[in-house]
């Protein structure tokens, strides 16, 4: 990696750059990369310059800029990645290049249910179009904020919950920006004039797509996504693990079973306690005894007594015909009811007469169960994601340990609010040997530097769970960001031990990311000489660097 050394080079970079996006399109003074560097993780870098392309050409026209001057650029969709980086690189200086002004929606097909949409477009402004136009359509969207990029996301591999929970799986046919600048077109599509390019993924030859895929080898600039048909038939339940914890391991074998025969088609996120209090509180320091840094299990459970929480929760969708919801929701209430309580509450939207009022019989059920009105507060915003429609409540949790309050939704900003949490996601094979041994071990590890235990058990498919290890942190108390920073390398560490890697990195990890698999590693770098021999594109993403080998 090269960074320029001279002012009159940097001006004249500067200009170039000028004139491929216009003035307006340039950040280069140091306060407005302070902010656009800002993040949620212990160690953020600070660019040189940032720059906003508005099309697929312009892109091309920076990298061979950057190509010119030997300057690294690292490309962001919207950057709301928080809690892995956002738009932070893993190395200072360079060009971080950002696409959210590249926001078309090119085509949706209603026929072939697919749409073709570019990095900068929201799963805010992609559900608000298909709602206006194409109703039928439902379009997943992830747990994090309705500003966050659908591609961006689905290109890290981040996860949904409806039965299109597979953000990468469900993109087909790319338009990438090489390092060099030329174009590249995959799948079925090496031109306009293709009709299969959205539609069948494989194309001809090696499939190549996921050489796009958290890596440093393309930019990614426009996309088909598949959508999902409106089902006839949409409900939505709520489960509380209630049984006592030795029948734990039998609750999720059953709950996998569950999934493989498919009466469960969406993929529910299992919280633990504390998880489900982050979402609907603040932290309660009036239960920190002096000189604890975090919470006793006797605080944990007063805490939890005060609003209703169980140990293990999730809200789950069911779709398909009426006779199919029927029979699904007898077997879910069956199997899971042996482990704890499973209220329906239909799957209207709060925003219609029906659905009002069967939330409010809802929730009337769910307080005579002991359930606060804060803990049923989040219920309608749950029924809408499950149906694909984005919302902010629950990324507020981040605000959790915060010294700003939770904002109004459409103000969520914790990288600009100087929110500290961090994620990491191993990925767990889905037997209850496999996930009660490995919390088993890692809980310790949240004891040892003095974390409360955040976990989100997220169902990948009937075969594996990520694990979502989260904790918060105060990014103004200097011990605490240590401890934090601590805190995750001794949890990746472990990760790799047991043979659980993480399912995506953080800018703090990215350059070991592939230090366990060597020969992956090595051949990485042997693509990355062939189509960015310059080691221009983000170097040191996922660990492909060519100047470290």
């Amino acid at each position: 990696m090269t960074t320029l050394s001279t002012r009159h080079a940097s001006g004249t970079l500067a200009s170039q750059l000028k004139a491929i996006v216009g003035a307006e399109n340039l950040l280069s003074a140091a306060p407005d990369l302070e902010v656009v560097s800002r993040t949620n993780v212990p160690d953020r870098n600070i660019p040189q310059f940032a720059v906003y392309p508005g099309t697929a050409e312009e892109v091309a026209e920076i990298f061979k800029v950057a190509n010119e001057h030997k300057i690294p650029v690292w490309p962001v969709s919207q950057g709301k990645n928080w809690g892995y980086g956002s738009k932070s690189a893993c190395y200072p200086g360079g060009i971080t290049m950002i696409l959210s002004r590249m926001n078309r929606i090119y085509e949706v097909n209603e026929d072939l249910c697919y749409a073709v949409i570019e990095p900068g477009v929201t799963y805010g402004q992609l559900n608000d179009y298909l709602k206006a136009n194409h109703p039928s359509l439902w379009a997943d969207s992830s747990g994090s904020t309705k500003d966050a990029s659908v591609v961006g996301n689905a290109l890290d591999r981040g996860r949904g919950v409806t039965p299109y929970a597979d953000h990468f799986g469900a993109l087909c046919g790319m338009e990438v920006v090489l390092p060099s600048g030329e174009m590249l077109r995959t799948g079925t599509g090496p031109s306009e004039t293709f009709p299969a390019w959205n539609v069948y993924k494989w194309g001809t030859g090696p499939y190549i797509d996921g050489l796009f895929s958290q890596s440093n080898l393309g930019t990614v600039v426009k996309s088909g996504i598949w959508l999902m048909p409106a089902p006839e038939k949409y409900d939505f339940f709520v489960f509380e693990y209630t049984a006592d914890s030795s029948r734990f391991a039998d609750f999720l074998d059953t709950f996998r079973k569950l999934i493989f025969q498919g009466a469960i088609k969406s993929y529910p996120h299992l919280a633990n306690d504390f998880a489900m209090l982050c979402i609907v509180d603040q932290y309660p320091n009036d239960l920190l005894h002096p000189g604890q840094r975090h919470l006793s299990s006797d605080a944990m459970a007063e805490w939890k007594k005060r609003l209703g929480v169980s140990d293990w929760t999730f809200g789950c969708g069911m779709y398909g015909s009426k006779q199919e919801v029927k029979l699904h929701k007898k077997i879910a209430k069956k199997e899971l009811g042996k482990f704890g309580e499973v209220v329906f509450v239909g799957g209207c939207e709060k925003d219609t007469l029906k659905g009002r009022l069967m939330l409010k019989a809802a929730r009337m059920a769910l307080r005579l169960k002991g359930k606060t009105v804060k803990l049923l507060e989040g219920l309608p915003y749950a029924i809408r994601l499950f149906q694909g429609i984005p919302t902010d409540y629950f990324c507020r949790q981040v605000y959790f340990k915060s010294h700003a309050e939770k904002p109004a939704m459409g103000d969520v900003e914790p990288a600009r609010d100087g929110c500290g949490f961090v994620w990491i996601g191993p990925v767990v094979p889905f037997t209850s040997e496999h996930l009660i041994g490995f919390l088993d071990e890692v809980r310790p590890l949240y004891d040892l530097y003095e974390f409360d235990f955040f976990v989100e058990l997220i169902i990948e498919s009937p075969r594996s769970v990520i694990c979502l290890l989260g904790f918060f942190y105060d990014k103004q108390d200097e011990k605490e960001s240590e401890r934090a920073t601590q805190l995750y390398d001794a949890l990746r560490e472990l990760s790799h031990e047991r043979g659980y890697p993480p399912y995506r990195a953080s800018s703090v990890s990215s350059p070991k990311a592939l230090d366990c698999n060597p020969t992956l590693k090595s051949t990485l770098h042997d693509i990355k000489r062939a189509v960015d021999p310059n080691n221009i594109l983000a170097p040191g993403r996922y660990g492909v660097d060519l100047t470290s080998k």
